[in-house]
């Protein structure tokens, strides 16, 4: 949150990106009517039904109906719909950093701790190796067909880094010199 004369605002939480390993199996029932999309952070309206945080907070700013039966609505009438939530968590995603050769397969419920740890991560590289890693990484903006791929296969030097604590220091050393070396 952040301070601004004298009131609290909330910074906006940035979608996370969620991998459905078989979007085909997860219900009709759990997509929002607004973005189209598996719910995140559902919210059930008094008439039972329910939509992303963001997309029925946007919707109530221009309309004050719901927008399936347009019955009136207020964003204080809605609630957290944690049931629904705990379903979709449950469903099977992959870690949004698998084009970078993460492997990792597991609930949606757990993908939060696990980006958090995770060793693709780029807020968890150290500088000397984010640059190079970007200039590696694909461009995760193009589509893949709606087909999760097998997990791409480290650069070598994310794969050194990975091997363990020589490697790390050495490799740390060996850009570290490379780019404070003057070119001739």
């Amino acid at each position: 949150m952040t301070k601004r004369r004298g009131k609290e605002q909330k910074v906006p939480e940035e979608p996370e990106e969620r991998y459905f390993l078989n979007p085909e199996s997860v219900s009709s029932h759990l997509f929002c009517s607004i973005c189209q999309d598996v719910f995140n952070q559902p919210y059930r309206a008094p008439c039972g039904h329910s939509f992303c945080k963001a997309c029925i907070t946007s919707w109530l700013r221009n309309s004050k109906t719901c927008p399936e039966d347009r019955k009136s609505l207020q964003l204080h009438q809605m609630h957290h719909d944690f049931i629904v939530e705990n379903i979709i968590g449950d469903q099977m995603v992959a870690c949004p950093f698998r084009k970078s050769g993460c492997d990792f397969i597991g609930q949606l419920q757990m993908l939060k701790s696990h980006k958090k740890s995770c060793e693709f991560n780029p807020n968890n590289l150290p500088e000397f190796l984010k640059m190079k890693e970007k200039e590696n990484t694909p461009d995760s903006n193009v589509a893949d067909d709606e087909v999760l791929s097998s997990p791409a296969k480290p650069s070598l030097m994310m794969r050194l880094f990975r091997s363990g604590d020589s490697q790390k220091s050495l490799l740390k050393t060996m850009f570290e010199d490379k780019e404070n070396t003057p070119s001739t």
